[in-house]
């Protein structure tokens, strides 16, 4: 980090507020006042440092915590919102798609980490889904014989030099 004044900066700002929630009693700052608070305030004070002295090695951890605390806090605000461990993983994923539009690395990873995550959480469709493709490959099982009698027609009959 070349310019560390803009992280401390807002390191200090953002806990003194998060200090601070403890000593009022509204509702949802009582919500607010947890662990993924913390993430969210060092993965914003994270990504401005990043963008601030053009470091975006900062930018990817930084979009990781940034959005593991929106979720956590998610799931404890929203009640439709998912809770599935294939989410920890789409923000993961979306984190390293987000920061490779700067940092011209980790796309490939995210689009990885993103396939994966969307399997684990609807894997329980996916089972559905092969079993239907399962009876319908059974049945052309049957009769990949007349596939062969096919192809080899079409090698005497059409495919001429």
């Amino acid at each position: 980090m070349k310019k560390q004044s803009v992280f401390f900066g807002i390191m200090l700002v953002g806990l003194s507020l998060f200090l601070l929630m403890s000593r009022f009693q509204f509702p949802l700052m009582l919500k607010l006042h947890s662990w993924p608070s913390l993430l969210v305030l060092v993965g914003a004070a994270m990504i401005v440092q990043a963008y601030k002295a053009h470091d975006f090695q900062q930018l990817l951890p930084g979009m990781i915590l940034l959005t593991l605390g929106i979720h956590f806090h998610a799931v404890s605000l929203f009640f439709f919102w998912p809770k599935h461990i294939g989410m920890v993983l789409l923000m993961i994923a979306l984190s390293f798609l987000l920061s490779s539009r700067k940092s011209h690395f980790g796309l490939l990873q995210g689009i990885f980490l993103f396939s994966l995550s969307m399997l684990m959480m609807f894997s329980d469709r996916l089972k559905m889904w092969t079993a239907l493709l399962e009876q319908h490959f059974n049945y052309v099982w049957k009769f990949w014989p007349l596939l062969l009698l096919i192809i080899g027609l079409y090698l005497l009959f059409f495919k001429r030099k």
